[in-house]
Order: structure tokens, then C-alpha cells, then sequence
């Protein structure tokens, strides 16, 4: 089932707003500097720049965030200026055929055009929607598995690559990844220095984690260990501490 990027980025940006207006001070538990009003002003300037990406394509890159007026914290209109970010990102989203040229972060496959970005921005949006609920005491709504499972696919397949290629990442083992509640499974090779593999068939593997996409998700981005996420590992779970040596955050 093809995933609908422009619901989920309205939707989750919903519940950033909705956190954000619970407890703005609230802590990120990964983070010992980010609350709730660090991810809810990092999501609205990311819609804002990036709509003018898109609008402006294919010249204007993230050096609008130097020119970015954002409101001043604690300011009691970032809500709607939140909502009027979201908004115009849509649009372009809506309008701006995938096919044109644009710039993007990642340049190959749909990199280098617009269609690079509603799912770019889903996933962004997303992921940071549990981060603010969480920080806020919120008990958010699941995951859509077939959205996670999604978000765990563009994970691996371009940040992983281009995280790897910009730390000059050590060998690492092979991982197979495994969606309980979606019909999705990826195997990883980190075998050689600086890059990784997908393969579609089955490969010998050092670690095999399995679990709800949503829980596989929140794994991969740091943001749960296996145990809390209760993915089921199977393998050398000694190769679990060494995850962000073998693929660093970007």
C-alpha cells in the first residue's frame, strides 16, 4: 500500500502543535539539550525552508535557514506560524511536479528533484511527532506499520549510505531487519568501509532484530534500545553498542 506523505505530514505536525501546547519545556529523553520547544521550532522551520526549496527550485538550497524570521520562544503566536509552515509545504507538495528539478540532501534516485521531498518530510515529521509527545507525557497514537515500516526503508537506504560515506564508518556486520506487523524485512551489509548494502534476498547475518515497525523505527534513529523498543534480537547482541559507531547520526 502506497503511503500518503502529505497525511502524514499534516497529521503528525498536529501532534507536534498538540505537544508543543501541553508543555513546551518538556525534556527529550535523548537528548540532554532538546525539549519540546526545540523539536516543534526545528520541524516548523525545516516546513518553512523547505517549501521555499521546492518554490524556488532548483537553485534555493538550506541556506534559507539563515534568512529564516522565526518567532521569538515562547512567542504565543508560533502555533499558527507552525500551522502556516505546514500549510504552504503542502501546497508545494501538492503543485510542484515530482519530476522537476530541486535540490535536495541526498542527490540520486529521486534525490535532485521535488519527489525527494513529501517523503523526506513525512518521515522528519514523524519520527520528531514522538519525540515532542513523549517529551510532553503524551500517549500518542501508534505508528501506521505500513508509514513506519516506510520511514525505516528511506533510513536505510539513504541516510544510512550517506552516513556512512561522510564518517568514513568502519566494516560492520551484516543485519537483518524484520517488520512484525508490515509485510517488509531489508538485509544490511556494513561489510565494507564507508558503505552499505541492501539486498533484497535472504544473506548470512552476525544480528537479526525483529519487531513492530514502530519499534524498528525508533531502534534505527537512536531513540530506543532493543529492550525498550521489545524487538526481539537474535545473534551477537554485543554488535547492538557499536550501531552508532557504524552509522552516526547526521
Amino acid at each position: 500500500m502506497a503511503v500518503d506523505y502529505i497525511a502524514v505530514i499534516e497529521r503528525e505536525a498536529a501532534g507536534i502543535v498538540a505537544a508543543y501546547a501541553a508543555d513546551p519545556a518538556g525534556k527529550i529523553p535523548w537528548s540532554d539539550r532538546w525539549s519540546v520547544n526545540t523539536v516543534a521550532r526545528h520541524v516548523a522551520g525545516a516546513h518553512h525552508v523547505v517549501a521555499q526549496v521546492i518554490e524556488w527550485r532548483p537553485t534555493a538550497d538550506f541556506g534559507l535557514f539563515a534568512s529564516l524570521d522565526r518567532p521569538a520562544k515562547g512567542d504565543p503566536g508560533f502555533p499558527a506560524w507552525f500551522a502556516a509552515a505546514t500549510e504552504a509545504l503542502v501546497a508545494q507538495c501538492q503543485v510542484a511536479p515530482p519530476a522537476d528539478p530541486c535540490w535536495t540532501t541526498v542527490h540520486r534516485d529521486l534525490g535532485g528533484t521535488v519527489g525527494f521531498w513529501p517523503r523526506r518530510m513525512a518521515n522528519e515529521t514523524l519520527v520528531h511527532r514522538w519525540d515532542a509527545e513523549v517529551g510532553a507525557g503524551i500517549v500518542g497514537p501508534a505508528m501506521d506499520p505500513v508509514v513506519a515500516a516506510d520511514a525505516i526503508d528511506e533510513y536505510l537506504d539513504l541516510a544510512v549510505a550517506a552516513s556512512r560515506a561522510l564518517h568514513s564508518s568502519p566494516p560492520g556486520p551484516a543485519v537483518h531487519l524484520a517488520c512484525t506487523d508490515a509485510d517488509q524485512e531489508w538485509y544490511l551489509d556494513l561489510s565494507e568501509a564507508g558503505r552499505r548494502t541492501l539486498h533484497a534476498e535472504p544473506i548470512d547475518v552476525a544480528l537479526s532484530l525483529r519487531g513492530g515497525a514502530e519499534a524498528l523505527l525508533l531502534l534505527v534513529y537512536g531513540r530506543l534500545d532493543a529492550d525498550r523498543a521489545g524487538v526481539d534480537v537474535e545473534g551477537d547482541r554485543d554488535l547492538l553498542p557499536s550501531w552508532n559507531e557504524l552509522i552516526q547520526p547526521l
